[in-house]
């Protein structure tokens, strides 16, 4: 239920891209964490420790057990928890010190631990009998609800605020409009897309042909390491074979046909072995023969002549074959250790029967979000999205060229119903009537779907010329699809690219940055709130567009290390436990290096959910061929007083780590409460037109959560002078970076009477935002104001001092703006250039300056 809510969460709160959305969530979620926790302390504390005490042989073979379910993957995953549980104690060591911006680290730290505990949550779930499916309804659950809800918002009428993107630069959309649905950014939805169009597409090529109902992990044939495979052999016929001799170690052979004579056969393999054999016909036959374990024939079927036979049987195997025909058998001689092997039929005649199997309905499910998961990816016309699944499906058959044929006929007609849709939609701007847009998304919906699977049973039963024909169609709708895109967006691809231009510009600025702090950064959000100070070019840009540089810029190369242990320790899980989830994983590596995916926590959910769920599909093959251990009451023996003290300390540490844990969750939710509180008040503040309530309200919303710099200037603009700048100084002790305190601050000496204070936070506030313009000009107005109430006063030292300052910073200011138009308009996305009002303002300081020198000489 937990991992249930945070998905759910995800895609009703955009995706986790504004903390301030998430604070009730994670008041919430952690102070579950925290319960449940202490829960766990009191159950260990009610005697449960002395019984276990009693029985340290059990608890190791249960270990042993565990250990063999898990399949040798402990090290990685270790791995992948340590490395998140770095991450937040990375942003908690930044809030104890100085960095950037309290708030923000404080927001990343919350973030971080969020995370922690989904991954803890979803990898004990792939540890249970349903972990599997489990991960899987949580991972579809997010996927058909972002991508079916910004379709309808498209085609339906489904009010979704900024679901499509709208634009007059060709340099960011070649038809003005790009579907964002619920994350609002076209770039990440196109890339979540992506992620997911990959992991169906692979998921139906890796079960292409296959007979499976479902009990290899979506036809998952074998791992990455220490097991050869050949799968997909797909005839009609008769003979068809698939032999595999003289293995060591564990593999999985799968030969799938249709016809009579089928045979399969494994001799002289050193593993122990599964065989299933699920028959309809006759004469099928089942033996087996001099093998040492124990172990359980077993054969369903229907037709005359089943047998199934075991002689000279005395440890454990199990054998079974899942097929269809006449005369097939399966036989296996002289084997002892681990794999797995099977035989199935996808040539079953659905026209004869005049029902579906259970393969044909899995089948068909994996094939039916393909078209809208594809739709949503173009519509996104997101170029990065489309390069990073390029690039993650190539690597991905280097590894396993034998699915290239599989993923031209899968995909290629939901491509084409895909691509089409998007020509429909283009011309009209993203713009459909409710009524015809869902019955244009219906109809190319079920015709992709029912186009996918006559492809798919053509290509299974036809051989020869009548299969080159399929094939040859297959690639026609890819390359249909591919031409119509390309089309339209062809401008976009081969001219310019300004947005390509802009992040080389962000790049630049955020490593010069990076080298200022380089070990442990300058805490989170250093971006946002620096990136003002720290760009030589006028642009707008409060993030990154770098997931890497993010990390970088916030815990330096101590906190980029531990993001590439998570990303290694994810990769190397996938690629072992269930290789077919090898390319969303490789989606998110690839494309987070090029945009701000990272930001969103819906991309960490699903980063986090691609190596559970590997565990738990490979968990769920190996549960099947695992080995009991027989525990005999006799080895329940207690243990010596010496190991009852070992387990008694090891225990108590079990009980401060818990314990410890319990209390940090609960901080945590704690200070997402204030945070809550906090931002409540100031949004009722802000509402407020009564001075005197709106400053109660104010002041409440800080004494929850002082370390929010907008609510400190808010209030500062009502309070009197003195009392203004106490505060803010106050706050920018928790945000030294903040440009909005700066200012303020800068604001409030230029209202005083000491020129030479005013000109120091000005340049302060100038230093954490170069090109404002319009803060530049309103500083040389308070220093002109200044300069004519101390002439007013009489006092002409003053004045003139402030004349003279802001002819200073009007230099400074004509300078900088010349500078950036020699350097041209592109990039000056704030249009940073010299007022007209500064020529005004020119010859009143200077009239100020001459008035106050005048006087003093005639003095």
């Amino acid at each position: 239920m937990a991992l249930i809510a945070a998905g759910t969460a995800a895609c009703v709160l955009r995706g986790f891209f504004f903390t301030g959305e998430m604070y009730l969530f994670l008041t919430v979620w952690f102070g579950l964490c925290g319960v449940l926790l202490g829960l766990v302390v009191i159950y260990m504390a009610a005697g449960r420790g002395a019984q276990e005490e009693e029985q340290p042989e059990r608890r190791k073979h249960i270990r042993e057990l565990a250990g063999s379910i898990g399949g040798g993957r402990g090290l990685a995953v270790w791995g992948l928890l340590s490395a998140c549980v770095l991450l937040s104690l990375l942003y908690a060591i930044q809030a104890l010190g100085r960095p950037v911006s309290a708030q923000g680290t404080v927001n990343e730290m919350l973030r971080s631990g969020f995370y922690t505990s989904f991954v803890t949550f979803a990898l004990l779930a792939a540890r249970t009998r349903r972990g599997r499916t489990l991960l899987a309804a949580v991972w579809h659950l997010i996927g058909i609800t972002i991508s079916l809800s910004a379709l309808l918002a498209v085609c339906g009428g489904l009010p979704i605020p900024y679901a499509v993107a709208y634009t007059q630069s060709p340099g960011v959309s070649a038809t003005g409009a790009r579907l964002a649905g619920l994350l609002q950014y076209p770039n990440a939805f196109g890339a979540v897309m992506a992620v997911y169009l990959l992991e169906r597409l692979f998921a139906a090529a890796y079960s292409f042909g296959s007979g499976d109902s479902g009990k290899a992990a979506d036809g998952e044939k074998n791992g990455a390491f220490g097991g050869v495979a050949v799968g997909g052999v797909d005839k009609g016929g008769a003979g068809s074979s698939a032999v595999r001799a003289s293995v060591s170690g564990a593999g999985e052979v799968g030969a799938e046909g249709a016809g009579a004579g089928n045979n399969a056969e494994r001799s002289g393999v050193r593993g122990a072995c599964e065989v299933g054999t699920e028959c309809a016909g006759v004469d099928n036959n089942a033996e087996r023969m001099g093998v040492r374990g124990a172990g359980e024939v077993g054969t369903e079927g229907t037709g005359a002549g089943n047998n199934a036979e075991r002689m000279g049987v005395s440890g454990a195997c199990e054998v079974g074959a899942e097929d269809t025909g006449a005369g097939k058998s399966s036989e296996r001689t002289g084997s002892s250790r681990a794999g797995e092997e099977g035989t199935g039929d996808a040539g079953i005649n659905w026209e004869r029967t005049g029902t579906w199997s259970a393969s044909h309905w899995l089948r068909a499910a994996r094939l039916l979000p393909l078209f809208p998961y594809a739709a949503a990816l173009l519509l996104s016309e997101s170029r990065g999205a489309w390069l990073a699944a390029a690039a993650a499906g190539a690597a991905a058959l280097l590894l396993k060229r034998q699915l290239f044929v599989p993923l031209l006929i899968t995909g290629a007609a939901p491509v084409a119903a895909a691509a089409l849709l998007y020509r429909q939609l283009a011309r009209s701007g993203l713009a459909a009537e409710p009524l015809p847009g869902l019955l244009l998304l219906a109809g190319l919906w079920a015709g992709a779907w029912l186009a996918g699977l006559w492809l798919h049973r053509r290509s299974c039963r036809a051989a020869g010329g009548h299969r080159a024909a399929v094939l040859a169609l297959a690639a026609a709708g890819w390359t249909a699809a591919a031409s119509a895109v390309l089309l339209l967006v062809r401008a976009r691809i081969t001219g310019p690219s300004p947005t390509a231009a802009a992040r080389g510009l962000f790049y630049r600025d955020a490593w010069r940055l990076a080298i200022e702090a380089p070990w442990l950064g300058r805490g989170g959000e250093t971006w946002r709130h620096t990136y003002q100070a720290a760009q030589s070019r006028p642009y707008v840009g409060s993030q990154v567009h770098s997931g890497y540089l993010d990390i970088l810029l916030n815990l330096g190369m101590a906190g980029l290390a531990a993001v590439l242990l998570l990303l290694l320790a994810a990769g190397g899980l996938v690629f072992k436990a269930s290789p077919r989830l090898l390319p969303p994983l490789l989606v998110i590596i690839l494309h987070s290096a090029a945009d701000f995916d990272w930001s969103y926590g819906l991309v960490w959910l699903l980063l986090l959910l691609l190596p559970a769920w590997a565990i738990a599909e490979a968990n769920s093959r190996t549960a099947r061929t695992a080995v009991p251990t027989v525990l005999h009451d006799s080895r329940w023996r207690r243990s010596k007083p010496a190991d009852q003290r070992k387990n008694r300390l090891r225990r108590l540490w079990r009980y401060a780590g818990i314990t410890v844990l319990c209390g940090l969750t609960l901080l945590c939710s704690s200070l997402s409460f204030q945070a809550m509180k906090g931002a409540a008040l100031f949004k009722q503040a802000v509402r407020e037109n009564d001075p005197a309530v709106r400053i109660t309200l104010l002041q409440q919303s800080l004494s929850w959560n002082p370390r929010e710099p907008q609510t400190a200037v808010a209030l500062s603009r009502l309070l009197p002078q003195k009392q203004g700048v106490d505060l803010l100084l106050r706050s920018l002790s928790f945000s030294p970076g903040d440009v909005a305190l700066h200012g303020e601050l800068a604001a409030s000496y230029l209202r005083g009477s000491d020129p030479g204070e005013a000109l120091y936070w000005v340049r302060r506030s100038q230093e954490t935002d170069h090109f404002n313009a319009a803060r530049r000009l309103a500083a040389l107005r308070g220093m002109l104001e200044m300069g004519e109430r101390s002439l007013a006063e009489g006092d002409r030292r003053i004045a003139a001092d402030s004349a003279a300052a802001g002819l200073e910073l009007l230099r400074q200011y004509s300078l900088l703006t010349a500078k950036e138009q020699d350097r041209g308009p592109q990039h000056n996305d704030r249009n940073f250039t010299l007022l007209p009002q500064s020529a005004g303002i020119y010859f009143q300081l200077t009239h100020l300056q001459s008035q106050a020198l005048l006087s003093s000489n005639d003095r």
